[in-house]
């Protein structure tokens, strides 16, 4: 696998990202259509049997697409798709994908009515039978609420972890479920660096 001069922000993520990127797969690796939202320079993509999936990654900035475009040229990935569009307004009919992955990215939203908004796009675009997969950044671990006040004091942009019955809330509102709530970097909660959250639509009697 070759990321040689992949750009990051200064590095205070540690390995939560690769960590999560990586159970997200799994969550992933038997289903078809797969649609990466903010997926920035492309990493989800780089796993083994990626060329036989429909792959779909979507990401406002130019610079990063254009570095995933050059590592799925380094990686042989031939099979996925880098479309330059809103999270928010997404270019694709409602119920497309059976999995919708969304990374790395709600620690850069400010508020919950914003994850709302988003998440309510992400839940559109889901099939019937399909499941988001969204991760946040745990608001209960200490050394996460510490470690992201000192970096939104020191950077121009702020970080925000946030608490897991907020975001479960938030799916469970709108005719989800959580399937599935899984801590990254620590199997106690409490002082888990992240949750992955699998969610699917609730079954209709």
């Amino acid at each position: 696998m070759n990321i040689s001069g992949v750009s990051r922000k200064k590095a205070f993520l540690g390995n939560i990202t690769t960590a999560v990127r990586n159970k997200a797969w799994e969550l992933c690796r038997d289903y078809e259509t797969i649609l990466d939202v903010c997926c920035g320079n492309g990493l989800f993509f780089l796993n083994e049997g990626i060329n036989k999936k429909l792959l779909v990654g979507i990401d406002k900035s130019e610079e990063l697409l254009r570095e995933a475009k050059r590592i799925f040229t380094d990686n042989c990935i031939e099979d996925a798709s880098l479309i330059r569009g809103n999270a928010f307004q997404l270019p694709f009919k409602s119920e497309t994908f059976d999995r919708v992955v969304c990374i790395n990215t709600l620690l850069n939203l400010s508020s919950i009515d914003i994850i709302e908004t988003l998440l309510l796009e992400l839940m559109r675009v889901c099939k019937p039978t399909g499941r988001l997969l969204i991760e946040i950044r745990n608001q209960s671990n200490p050394y996460i609420r510490l470690k992201y006040w000192m970096h939104s004091r020191k950077q121009k942009f702020p970080v925000r972890a946030y608490k897991i019955e907020d975001i479960s809330n938030i799916i469970e509102r709108h005719k989800f479920h959580c399937t599935r709530i899984l801590p990254i970097g620590c199997p106690v909660e409490f002082i888990a660096k992240a949750f992955l959250i699998e969610a699917g639509r609730i079954k209709q009697s």
